[in-house]
């Protein structure tokens, strides 16, 4: 009887995000917060406190400043646009199975859940550089 109730609870645990899925009718949506990096030596934003290991093992910069952020759907074998803070232009695409490919200017990466994707502007100028973390949810 207990192996009964550990098997059902392992499927539920398993079909829970597709069901989470269905229930938003196939779509994922993205999300995008743009922010600055600097050599300036100081405390980054608290709002980028969960990306930043990922921004100091990809980026060179000592600190992090929240810019913004914005998030929009795409359904499966879809596209949308998707507009940040700072005149930042995404452009999604998701295949059948729900995969999400990000487009920013020239460089296309694919997202998925827990997977962050940075991407990195052009110089700012003074030491400082803008970017995005793009996330899928």
């Amino acid at each position: 009887m207990r192996a009964i109730h550990l098997t059902l609870a392992c499927v539920c645990l398993m079909l829970a995000p597709l069901a989470a899925r269905a229930a938003r009718g196939g779509a994922t949506t993205v999300r995008a917060i743009a922010f600055v990096a600097s050599n300036e030596r100081g405390p980054s934003d608290p709002r980028l406190a969960p990306y930043e290991g990922v921004l100091r093992r990809n980026l060179r910069f000592e600190s992090f400043k929240y810019v913004g952020e914005s998030a929009a759907s795409v359904s499966a074998g879809g596209t949308a646009d998707l507009s940040v803070p700072g005149g930042v232009r995404i452009e999604l695409k998701a295949d059948s199975a729900g995969s999400v490919t990000v487009r920013r200017g020239g460089t296309t990466v694919t997202v998925s859940r827990g997977r962050p994707a940075v991407f990195l502007g052009g110089p700012a100028g003074n030491g400082h550089a803008s970017g995005v973390i793009v996330l899928a949810d």
